[in-house]
């Protein structure tokens, strides 16, 4: 069955009223793995149960295997189809296996079943079977309830290999498994990759990586995005993918930050839409189908907020910024790391729009595309300023200090204002009542004022927050929990951040990218979890190690 086509088309699975999978939609065709990811409740199990034939509800659409439409084939063909041509091993080990047969007993029904082998040769070849998962002879007589969860699910995969089927569909195959046992099962599951059509349903991106082959991403019963392992993996284009790879923990655990929310069960418009950084009007209404590149998305994928290019600028004829190029994505963070002098806060000033570049290119193309306020207004770019007392007018009350950018806009006059103005307070930990909203901003403690400037910056709900050098000077205890909140705000509200900062250990606890500026010059880019690479300006990099210089 090499190279057999596995393809949906509006594919869909209902039980009464709730669907678990609605017009689900790919395109699966290769001798190589088909690896099904997703969060749990994504519709991965249903999805692995109706490729064996035995979809859990009522089905509509196409689910094609070969030549076999399994959504609209009638009973008869469904029987054939079942245990002689695909093969299942359930995520419920436990409860898969009969707990009154033992396991050589279970792993030889099938040859006897749909291969026609006498009962003395299937117990022989379900005795090799089990030994080639390192379950030895004096295992084989065993009943489930006196096994391990890890060698259930050994035995499970002996029983789906017992038939030879054509399709091979695995539901969390390593999930019961210690590493050791772990990598020969992985081993196993390439070979057989090799011999017949593989699709294996996890939640483990590494297996998923050390798998190979093609990936398809559900979120709430649909595609979110397929194609190429690698390539999906390495860079993800759908949003939810994305926050998907960040909350893995070898990729750094950031508890899928930049996905606000959780999910909702949606009768229109795109599943992800209520927890999307990036949507649109038409996101709620009408529901995307995966384009040419696998990416279910009215806005291609992931957008770019911020694009400059070739940035040079001069202060007193003295070269400041030199060709200096960025993007910064919707929903991700972004941390500029440098020596005081290199140009950081004079970038800051040039991405939000406070000074211009003598020379190169800046664009907002995610939020001019978005039909939002534009570059400085809601939904656009803004500012926390390095000096958050300097940025702040001492003698503002609080509720006029936070309330001056809706004031600017001219939405400073309607009877919502007082409402926004506390929901921007709570966001930033700070107290709501009237008392505090009457104090002068200049009665705030340091730490306060940081949090004050980022409340202002977030009333007209950017896209991207811009925040140069936030923890600078406070103390060790305000600077975690300023650090926090910018997380807790990222995860919450789902904006991008751009951050400015000398502090190298910071940039590696928020960013998704680390871009350093040496001489004025972006000089190079890393991801937090790999070491900087050398560079003769890189200040941060020392005798193999990542550190600031004293």
């Amino acid at each position: 069955m090499e190279g057999t086509l596995i393809e949906a088309i509006d594919f869909s699975v209902s039980i009464g009223a709730s669907r678990l999978l609605t017009r689900l939609s790919f395109r699966s065709e290769g001798p190589e793995p088909l690896v099904v990811v997703g969060e749990s409740g994504a519709g991965k199990s249903t999805l692995a149960r109706a490729l064996a034939g035995i979809a859990p509800g009522r089905t509509a659409g196409t689910l094609r295997v070969g030549g076999l439409d399994l959504a609209t084939a009638g009973e008869a063909a469904l029987l054939a189809w079942r245990g002689r041509r695909a093969s299942i091993v359930f995520q419920d080990v436990h409860g898969a296996l009969n707990p009154q047969h033992t396991l050589i007993e279970q792993v030889a029904e099938p040859l006897r079943l749909h291969r026609a082998v006498s009962r003395r040769n299937a117990r022989h070849a379900a005795a090799d079977l089990l030994e080639s998962f390192g379950l030895a002879a004096p295992l084989h007589g065993r009943h489930p309830a006196q096994c391990s969860g890890g060698q259930l699910q050994r035995a499970l995969l002996a029983m789906a290999l017992a038939s030879s089927p054509d399709l091979l569909v695995l539901d969390e195959p390593t999930s019961a498994l210690d590493p050791s046992t772990r990598a020969l099962v992985l081993a196993r599951l390439r070979t057989e990759a090799l011999r017949r059509r593989l699709v294996v349903v996890t939640h483990d991106i590494d297996l998923a990586r050390a798998l190979g082959g093609r990936v398809l991403v559900l979120y709430g019963g649909g595609a979110m995005e397929s194609g190429p392992t690698e390539l999906v993996l390495s860079s993800p284009r759908h949003p939810y993918t994305r926050g998907l790879l960040r909350a893995w923990p070898r990729e750094g655990g950031k508890d899928l930050q930049g996905i606000p929310g959780s999910y909702e069960e949606r009768a229109v418009g795109c599943p992800f839409a209520n927890r999307c950084c990036q949507r649109v009007a038409r996101c709620d209404e009408d529901r995307p189908t995966p384009d040419g590149n696998g990416v279910a998305c009215h806005r291609g994928g992931i957008v770019t907020v911020l694009a400059a290019h070739d940035l040079h600028k001069t202060l007193g004829g003295r070269p400041i910024l030199q060709g200096v190029s960025l993007e910064v994505q919707s929903g991700e963070t972004v941390a500029i790391v440098g020596e005081s002098g290199t140009g950081k806060s004079t970038l800051a000033r040039i991405l939000v729009g406070l000074q211009r570049p003598e020379a190169g290119t800046l664009a907002t193309p995610g939020i001019d595309s978005a039909g939002g306020g534009g570059r400085n207004g809601r939904g656009g770019i803004a500012y926390v300023p390095q000096n958050a007392a300097g940025s702040v007018a001492g003698h503002f009350s609080v509720f006029d200090v936070v309330a001056e950018p809706l004031v600017i806009q001219g939405d400073g006059d309607g009877g919502t204002l007082p409402a926004t103005v506390r929901r921007a307070l709570a966001d930033v930990r700070l107290p709501t009542a009237d008392a505090f909203l009457e104090r002068c901003a200049r009665s705030l403690s340091g730490g306060e004022l940081q949090r004050l400037a980022i409340a202002r910056a977030l009333i007209l709900e950017p896209a991207l927050l811009v925040a140069d050098e936030p923890t600078a000077a406070l103390d060790a205890s305000v600077q975690a929990k300023v650090l926090r909140l910018l997380l807790d705000l990222q995860e919450a509200r789902g904006l991008a951040l751009l951050m400015i900062t000398h502090d190298l250990p910071v940039a590696r606890r928020m960013a998704d990218r680390i871009l350093v500026l040496a001489n004025s010059q972006a000089a190079l880019e890393a991801t937090p979890i790999d070491p900087l690479p050398t560079h003769p300006n890189n200040a941060y990099h020392r005798d193999g190690e990542t550190c600031p210089r004293n």
